[in-house]
């Protein structure tokens, strides 16, 4: 007949073992308050002895913390909140804190239920990417909640006390069309998520923290014309949702309804896969009658023949970064908004070139 298994270790085991207190033995293991480093060594090696495994119940109740924190995204399949997720789940590991994850679907009421939750279960902070700029009370209340609050890539003025961590997307794309002009093309449309009236007029002061990564984009795109005295013509923005789909049906319209462009710029990934197609299918060669170029880098960019240039976004830095924003700001005394912008990084490969009947100057 099998023996019973032995119940766990507890602290008190511990303490017992290494002939101090109760009280010493959970100060050494939650590293707080004043302990020896000769009492803290022989505290964990009785522990590690005894396979002991800490209450995280009970070290909150003493520590105040929980050592976890929760991460809110629209959508854990979409590239650039997978990589970014990697970067949350290393900075926070290598701090010593656990991730509990939630997707929403980019539905604001999942969003809600899941900050709810995580509030719930005393996280120490939450880092979210808002479903809403403006519908943000559910993150305000945080706040009052003593939760920190980081927003990743989406803005949320509202939410006063959070901080904010996005790459400065007004500059990438800047960075994009610099590069078709600097090439010698006049005639660039654009495929974009931002959905702006006919008379729209876009403010080059506008800053890349106050607005939606596709709106930032967007400005991005007006400010290169600009610079390079180039007029922005609403007839060469289409407007597409973030599915390859719409991206082909878009890139398809934009086309033929202005013959005389020469290069199309795509503000995301999942467009620039619907332009790529539509563009093969149209027959049009790339790059020799049309640029193409596309924003964050993913793997099937380096596949297709021609290779698509791109403006990169460091995703995984950026969830390392809103991390380490986090974890600085949980238990500080001070009313702190820390925000921190990133920049992203030209890729030119093969699928911009000069425009066509232009020579070479």
């Amino acid at each position: 007949m099998s023996r019973p298994p032995l119940p766990p270790a507890t602290i008190i085991d511990v303490a017992a073992k290494a002939g101090v207190s109760k009280s010493t033995a959970a100060r050494a293991l939650a590293r707080y308050g004043s302990v020896s480093a000769k009492t803290r060594e022989a505290v964990q090696k009785a522990a590690d002895e005894l396979g002991y495994q800490p209450n995280a119940l009970a070290r909150s109740m003493i520590t105040g913390r929980t050592k976890t924190i929760g991460v809110v995204i629209p959508d854990v399949g979409n590239h650039f909140f997978a990589v970014a997720m990697r970067g949350i789940s290393t900075a926070a590991r290598e701090a010593g804190y656990e991730v509990l994850l939630s997707s929403t679907e980019g539905d604001l009421a999942l969003e809600r239920r899941a900050v709810e939750l995580l509030a719930g279960k005393r996280v120490d902070g939450i880092v979210v990417a808002p479903v809403s700029t403006e519908d943000t009370d559910h993150l305000e209340r945080l706040e009052g909640q003593g939760i920190a609050v980081t927003l990743l890539d989406r803005p949320a003025p509202k939410v006063k006390a959070a901080s904010f961590v996005s790459v400065d997307h007004v500059e990438a794309s800047t960075l994009a069309v610099n590069h078709l002009i600097d090439l010698g093309h006049r005639e660039i449309g654009i495929v974009t998520e931002a959905l702006m009236p006919a008379g729209w007029k876009p403010d080059a002061r506008q800053e890349s923290k106050k607005l939606r990564p596709s709106a930032a984009r967007l400005v991005g795109y007006v400010n290169a014309l600009r610079g390079a005295g180039l007029r922005y013509r609403h007839e060469y923005v289409a407007w597409s949702a973030y599915a390859k789909a719409s991206a082909y049906e878009a890139t398809r319209r934009l086309v033929r309804d202005n013959p005389g462009l020469t290069a199309v710029y795509c503000t995301d990934s999942e467009l620039s896969a619907g332009a790529f197609a539509a563009l093969q299918d149209l027959k049009i060669s790339c790059p020799k009658d049309m640029s193409l170029i596309g924003f964050d880098d993913q793997d099937w960019a380096t596949l297709v023949r021609p290779r698509l240039t791109v403006v990169d976004q460091p995703s995984y830095q950026l969830g390392m970064a809103a991390t380490e924003e986090l974890l600085s700001t949980i238990g500080s005394a001070q009313d702190r908004r820390g925000d921190r912008t990133l920049s992203g990084r030209l890729i030119v490969r093969d699928s911009t070139a000069r425009p066509p009947n232009t020579s070479d100057r």
